[in-house]
């Protein structure tokens, strides 16, 4: 009695083409570095008193409220540095960069991000004739659209 051997499975055999590797874009981001304590808010007392007094700090305070109110943009834009390097990072994990890396050179602190490259829609040659699916041509027929030139029977 002969042995034999068992069948071994087929290698699997695919229709798609071999696996195109991934292919990244990258951004790069850096930062002054500078020793010291975050700055301040603006202050209208500060600007008077760098003006020289040629304006005074109520005068500043009413004619630029945007600057030196309360609940201006410029005094949300002053926050901790921290906090702003924060949202500007979600930011951009938002839109799908990750970061890779940070390293400093000098006095910029620089950032590292990359996400994979996105596919650039393919443009329609201007000289291709029109391909009408039956399906498109019955649709337009329906709202009255034609291809026949104005005043032709369609």
């Amino acid at each position: 009695m002969a042995i034999q051997p068992e069948p071994q499975p087929a290698p699997p055999t695919s229709a798609a083409s071999p696996a195109v590797p991934t292919q990244w874009e990258y951004r790069v981001v850096h930062i002054n570095v500078e020793p010291g304590k975050p700055p301040e808010p603006p202050d209208p007392q500060v600007a008077s008193e760098h003006l020289r007094g040629t304006l005074s700090p109520d005068f500043l305070a009413r004619e630029f409220p945007e600057v030196y109110g309360e609940e201006s943009e410029t005094a949300r834009r002053s926050r901790h540095p921290a906090e702003q390097l924060q949202t500007f990072l979600n930011l951009l994990g938002r839109q799908g960069w990750e970061m890779t890396d940070s390293s400093q050179v000098g006095p910029l602190l620089m950032f590292f991000f990359k996400r994979p490259l996105r596919p650039v829609p393919k443009l329609i040659a201007a000289s291709q004739p029109k391909a009408h699916s039956q399906a498109a041509a019955e649709a337009d027929a329906e709202a009255g659209r034609s291809d026949a030139p104005p005043g032709q029977p369609t």
